[in-house]
């Protein structure tokens, strides 16, 4: 039983080849499928939309997975020409897709062509031809277009995108003279038209000028001015919540120094998007009234360099010893203070801290750096002793809850108890002394006298009553000598913590 003939058509017009109207194409195709008795069941349309890749052409996408389908409803497709099909750069793409509906028993049909009704390998040839000369069209055109836009660049017009925070578009008629300032989204009036840039409202500029001064002479990060400028809930070019991207983008434009730059990026032919080198930019100086001097923006640049270099370990330790060198001590805030010296938190990046990064170079042991260095071991000792306390609690039958305070437990529902290690403390005039303060809301202070060189030397059982009237210090003549006596000292103590 033979099937009867019908057919989809297919039509696109992209934006540069405006002399092939959808109208047009759908009269030569009404009129080539009336002619062959085909009727036409459905339209694919691409209004619009470039003919380099598939990905953006919804009718073409929607087309192929129609002839994808377990039983296709058309046996033809009619397009105007090999071009309507598609500028494919790689002529083998254009032939797949020709090939996927061909496999499905459906004929792509060119009516616009001589080989319309050919399949023999003269078609094959001349289609191959005609493949070549509609990638060749888009890379010609391509080449113009960006000839074009390059010249309009040195004579100072803008071609395209945002103006950006801090600047306005201004049109300008082909005689030069000033036509209106576009809003966001607002096209040119004409096409001989021009776009120049001119400053926005003071308070955009002002902000610019402040951005650069805070990055510059306050040290203050591209997310921390983010953070600053949203905090302040001050808008943005689009009104949306400021980005560390934003932010970067105001930093090095050349336009807020006055310049206008074309081909920073380029994404030609569909091809991914790529940063271009320098020598590449096409660049008018003097395009644009600055906003920042050209002395001010080379100083960010150089900055920025410097912040982002990636350094080496073992560069990271020279430049730490030469900071020790020049200043007697090293700290994190003489780090951010110091020009040769790169952003205290790639240290700890690196080096996990500061403390383990101050130990890879040998820098001798500062007081700020042994005090952090004491904390770390007395918050490991104090959960060791919380740990044997909560041990003795389960051993004399005492039940254990835990609190939302750090190192608080309460024992048979009632009763509150801290557990603390305190390290000594030597004043500049007076003996060594540890000192045990006050906590609202606790019963007992069960705590542990620490001593650098010998750990933990007693432990103490301290009343809340004894503390009602501020903190206590026991003096050096207090401490035992004897771990055992230590330890059953602890048991002593916590029997009576336990009874009460």
């Amino acid at each position: 039983m033979m099937v009867r003939a019908c057919a989809v058509m297919y039509v696109r017009m992209s934006t540069e080849s405006q002399d092939y109207s959808t109208d047009h194409q759908r009269a030569m195709i009404h009129q080539y499928a009336a002619a062959n008795c085909m009727p036409i069941v459905r339209e694919y349309v691409d209004d619009g939309k470039s003919g380099l890749d598939i990905k953006r052409r919804s009718g073409l996408l929607s087309l192929m997975q129609a002839v994808q389908s377990p039983q296709p409803d058309f046996t033809h497709i009619i397009v105007f020409d090999v071009s309507r099909w598609g500028r494919f750069q790689d002529i083998d793409e254009a032939a797949y897709y020709e090939h996927k509906c061909r496999r499905a028993g459906i004929k792509v049909v060119y009516c616009g062509e001589k080989f319309s009704d050919d399949t023999g390998p003269y078609a094959a040839l001349l289609k191959s031809i005609k493949r070549i000369m509609a990638a060749e069209y888009s890379r010609e055109l391509s080449e113009k277009v960006f000839i074009a836009q390059s010249r309009f660049i040195e004579m100072g017009f803008k071609q395209g995108g945002l103006a950006g925070y801090g600047f306005r578009r201004l049109a300008v008629k082909a005689c030069g003279a000033p036509r209106a300032i576009l809003e966001h989204g607002e096209g040119k009036i004409t096409l001989t038209d021009r776009v120049v840039l001119i400053w926005g409202p003071d308070n955009e500029v002002g902000t610019i000028r402040r951005i650069y001064r805070l990055y510059l002479e306050d040290g203050m990060s591209e997310a921390g001015l983010a953070r600053l400028l949203n905090n302040e809930h001050l808008p943005s070019e689009l009104g949306r919540p400021w980005t560390q991207v934003m932010i970067n983008s105001i930093l090095t434009n050349v336009k807020y120094c006055g310049s206008l730059a074309y081909n920073r990026r380029s994404c030609r032919l569909s091809t991914p998007r790529t940063r271009n080198s320098q020598d590449k930019w096409i660049v008018n100086a003097g395009a644009v009234a600055p906003i920042i001097d050209a002395e001010m923006f080379l100083e960010v640049q150089e900055e920025r360099a410097r912040r982002q270099r990636r350094y080496g370990h073992e560069e990271l330790l020279n430049l730490l010893r030469d900071c020790q060198a020049r200043h007697g001590k090293v700290t994190a805030s003489i780090i951010a203070a110091d020009p040769a010296m790169p952003d205290p938190q790639l240290l700890v990046r690196s080096f996990g801290s500061l403390i383990k990064a101050y130990e890879a170079a040998g820098l001798p042991r500062t007081r700020s750096y042994a005090f952090v260095e004491t904390k770390r071991v007395l918050a490991r000792m104090r959960e060791e002793l919380l740990v044997k306390v909560i041990e003795l609690a389960d051993a004399a039958g005492a039940a254990v809850e835990h609190t939302y305070e750090p190192f608080v437990i309460t024992l048979n529902g009632s009763l509150v108890v801290k557990v603390d290690v305190v390290p000594p403390r030597t004043p500049r005039r007076g003996l060594r002394n540890w000192r045990i303060a006050p906590d609202k809301g606790v019963d007992f202070c069960i705590v542990g006298r620490f001593v650098p060189s010998e750990a933990i030397c007693d432990y103490y059982l301290v009343p809340a009553t004894v503390l009602t009237s501020g903190p206590i210090y026991l003096k050096e003549s207090n401490l035992h000598q004897y771990s055992a006596h230590r330890y059953f000292a602890l048991v002593d103590m916590f029997g009576l913590v336990s009874q009460a």
